[in-house]
């Protein structure tokens, strides 16, 4: 549904609330991603019983929310800023729904994530062939999502992470709350669709390791709002991918890729 834009005044006090408020999202998000970093708590690997694997879930999904806002808020920001500058009727309290939506998103993919996490983790604690193969993995998970880098489907989809403009003409619904949700949930599906190669290396390749959830953060932010993003994204893409090829050649610099972990 497209819709005709009204501009409001840039220097507006209530956007510049909303920002002053994304911001302060963002910056304790990661002060969450560093306390989390900090514990040494390990990842919760115990009993398969369901209530250990409720609450297992539980903390992870927790812990993947506070790292995907902290990651992935900045570079929604302009989004979320455009939509209270120019989205006719657009209240700034919506704001706040539209990130929600945004987020739930990327909850939802914690789910998936989640299992990969386990399988990773129990994998590395095995010694028998299982384990011994995680490097080779490692290197396939390089790979994917280095090729990924040059797909039509990533440029698609990081299309419309670059033209948060073009993208809210395209797809708004309206100004009120579940109208809000409606367009968080559809970018962070093209977010998903953007970054899951990514999201994969840092958790199989990096282990959730605090220096990859920054690295990939600027690395999402660079390709998502810098004017050179779609070349870093292609950049990326082949350093990863000549990573995997490393990887394959020697095993063990997957263990020295995966470090010590964030503890999740």
């Amino acid at each position: 549904m497209k819709v005709a834009l009204r501009a409001r005044p840039p220097a507006d006090l209530t956007t510049a609330i909303v920002g002053v408020g994304l911001t302060a999202v963002t910056l304790l998000a990661w002060l969450g991603v560093l306390a989390q970093s900090g514990s040494g708590s390990g990842t919760m690997i115990g009993p398969r019983s369901p209530g250990f694997q409720i609450v297992a879930l539980t903390a992870f999904l927790i812990a993947w929310l506070v790292m995907m806002a902290a990651m992935m808020l900045p570079s929604a920001a302009p989004l979320v800023l455009l939509y209270r500058v120019a989205g006719a009727g657009a209240r700034a309290v919506n704001t706040m729904f539209l990130v929600v939506g945004y987020l739930i998103v990327w909850v939802a993919f914690g789910l998936p994530t989640f299992a990969v996490q386990q399988a990773v983790m129990t994998a590395a604690s095995d010694g028998s062939l299982v384990g011994r193969s995680l490097p080779y993995v490692v290197a396939v998970v390089l790979a994917l999502a280095g090729l990924y880098q040059f797909t039509p489907l990533k440029k698609a989809c990081l299309r419309q992470c670059r033209s948060p403009l073009d993208f809210m003409v395209q797809r708004w619904h309206g100004a009120g709350p579940l109208a809000a949700t409606r367009l968080g949930v559809e970018h962070g599906a093209y977010c998903v669709g953007c970054c899951w190669g990514l999201m994969a290396v840092l958790v199989v390749a990096g282990s959730m390791s605090l220096a990859w959830v920054t690295l990939i953060a600027l690395l999402v932010f660079a390709e998502k709002v810098l004017p050179f993003g779609r070349r870093v994204g292609q950049l990326s893409g082949a350093l990863l991918f000549l990573l995997a090829v490393v990887v394959a050649i020697r095993p063990d610099v997957a263990g020295l890729l995966r470090g010590t972990g964030m503890g999740m």
